[in-house]
């Protein structure tokens, strides 16, 4: 790179760190506010503690039974980013797991736009155009969404990094050695921070090959060099993680997730140029964006009317050459994959049958989400969108055109809320009062509540009956009671010989109500007639033997 390219790309690596600044950051307390909302920001401290926690004590990192005893938890198969816990390690012996977590989530976007800004700059050889680009990816809705709650989703920037050495590799900028090298590193740091992008990195890497194929003649022997390439890379990435990937199959049998998931968690059609709640403008917007997951992080399909225009007038100047043909195709196919196996529009379910359908009974990857697809489309609309951006003739027009397309992308201000702390769960306290490594099953149960962070705060001082790391493990569901309470419908349709059945069989010592836990729960338990007391601020049960 030239002095000029160098200076460039630190100028847009500063203003990407400006924006996030002010839509995710705004002045937040960091090591006293948390990131996000629901519960999945509490299992993310709770990862990023457990790996340097397990380490130091000479423990197995890779399975758990300190959360949903007696089954225990496979951490291969959540959301554990083994590889930002142990970069991040420093800063969370130091400032503690919430810090390093916020710190994460702010400068995500950060690191997916830069990754994305030289993608763009590659292929659109024009620093504006690469500018609006790597924002109009690293701060699509996809990301923006997935950072209220999923750091493992939302930790992206191997993608297009990945994408940026095939395309060198295609140009011959790039040695084979070169390429197989940086190929495996990044594929090995995206199994270490999410196996499910990673997975999806082959089904969407070997569709945009296989098209290429067929629609780029000129560059078939580029291709075939390049599928030599992945051969020779494929024993780099999976010799080392033979040891997980076994580990991953001796608790298969573990993981049993809800079937309708891939029906229901897609992108709907109207959500495309409909804002999401999420959305700076989304608001006025509220039940018209579609999307069955409502307003949650995965509503994330939302592109905006100003980058379909883009996309749109890039097909029309460009859709008669062979590459911009593939570009527009690339893009309709992977856009289409995210609706999933059925068409919803506006939240309705039309019934129509689509690609995805003939995928969703494979194995594995019968399970994923393809609302999540939008990773894929976003990048590859923001590759579309810096090629248009730096056609000849009205630069101007364009490149407003551009900057309206990011602000329509905007996001709400990033949320925050206190962090859950409390009394009882401080280090030393819970075993103060209970004795060591008691047994708790805690409320508000599983993902209705941040006990998993208080296990974490608690300094992993206790075991937990439940808990929330993602769904709850196979054999617990044999429980009744497991799926009335992380329904969150205790109260409603659970008997109090269930919750007892379940206590008492999973091993409980204790039931402890902490800060907001429901009191219809507390009324159920109460019926049961256990002996209960008031320590700080939680309520103890004690459960009886069978």
């Amino acid at each position: 790179m030239t002095l000029r390219n160098n200076i460039q790309a630190v100028a847009a690596l500063l203003l990407y760190g400006l924006a996030a600044a002010l839509v995710m950051w705004h002045g937040a307390a960091l090591t006293h506010q948390l990131s996000g909302t629901g519960s999945d920001p509490y299992d993310s401290p709770w990862f990023l503690a457990w790996w340097p926690y397990a380490l130091t004590h000479h423990i197995d990192p890779l399975f758990t039974r300190l959360i949903w005893y007696p089954t225990g938890v496979s951490l291969l198969w959540v959301t554990s980013v083994p590889l930002l816990a142990l970069l991040g390690w420093p800063v969370t012996a130091v400032f503690g797991p919430v810090l390093t977590y916020n710190l994460l989530i702010i400068t995500a976007p950060v690191c997916s736009a830069w990754a994305a800004y030289f993608v763009c700059r590659h292929l659109a050889r024009d620093f504006a155009a690469a500018l609006i680009g790597g924002f109009l990816f690293g701060f699509s809705t996809y990301e923006t969404s997935q950072s209220i709650g999923a750091l493992n989703l939302t930790v992206i920037f191997c993608v297009p990094l990945l994408l940026l050495v095939v395309l060198k590799r295609l140009d011959g900028a790039l040695s084979r050695r070169a390429a197989v090298a940086l190929a495996a590193l990044l594929l090995l740091a995206q199994f270490l921070i999410c196996i499910e992008i990673f997975a999806m990195i082959f089904v969407f890497g070997g569709i945009a090959w296989a098209l290429a194929l067929a629609y780029l003649p000129a560059r078939r022997p580029a291709l075939r060099r390049l599928f030599t390439d992945a051969l020779i890379t494929a024993p780099f990435v999976v010799l080392p993680l033979v040891p997980l990937l076994i580990a991953m199959a001796r608790h298969y049998a573990l993981i049993n997730h809800p079937a309708a998931w891939p029906d229901i968690f897609v992108a709907d059609l109207t959500s495309i140029f409909i804002p999401s709640p999420l959305n700076l403008f989304g608001r006025p917007f509220a039940g018209l964006s579609g999307g069955i997951a409502g307003d949650t992080q995965e509503n994330c399909g939302y592109l905006g009317l100003p980058l379909l225009a883009i996309i749109f007038m890039f097909a029309r100047s460009r859709g008669n050459a062979l590459r911009g043909r593939y570009g527009i195709l690339l893009f309709l196919v992977f856009l289409v994959s995210s609706f999933g196996p059925f068409l919803w529009v506006a939240g309705h379910f039309t019934g129509i049958a689509l690609p995805w359908l003939a995928f969703v009974h494979l194995p594995l990857l019968g399970s994923a989400l393809p609302g999540r697809f939008t990773l894929f489309t976003a990048l590859v609309a923001a590759s579309i969108a810096a090629l248009w951006l730096a056609e000849p003739g009205r630069r101007a027009a364009r490149l407003a055109l551009g900057v309206v397309a990011c602000i329509f992308l905007l996001p709400q201000p990033h949320p925050w809320r206190a962090v859950p702390e409390t009394v009882f769960f401080a280090p030393g306290r819970v075993q103060q009062v209970l004795g060591p490594d008691p047994r708790l099953l805690i409320l508000p149960f599983a993902i209705n509540g941040p006990s998993s962070f208080w296990q974490m705060q608690n300094d992993f001082g206790f075991t937990q009956v439940g808990g929330y790391l993602g769904f709850p493990p196979k054999p617990a569901q044999a429980y009744k009671a497991v799926i009335e309470l992380f329904g969150d419908k205790m109260g409603k349709h659970l008997k109090p010989a269930d919750f007892a059945a379940y206590a008492q069989g999973a091993g409980a010592q204790y039931v402890v109500a902490g800060p907001g836990a429901d009191p219809a729960e507390l009324g159920v338990i109460a019926k049961l007639g256990w002996p209960v007391r008031k320590a700080d601020d939680v309520t103890i049960f004690t459960v009886p033997r069978p």
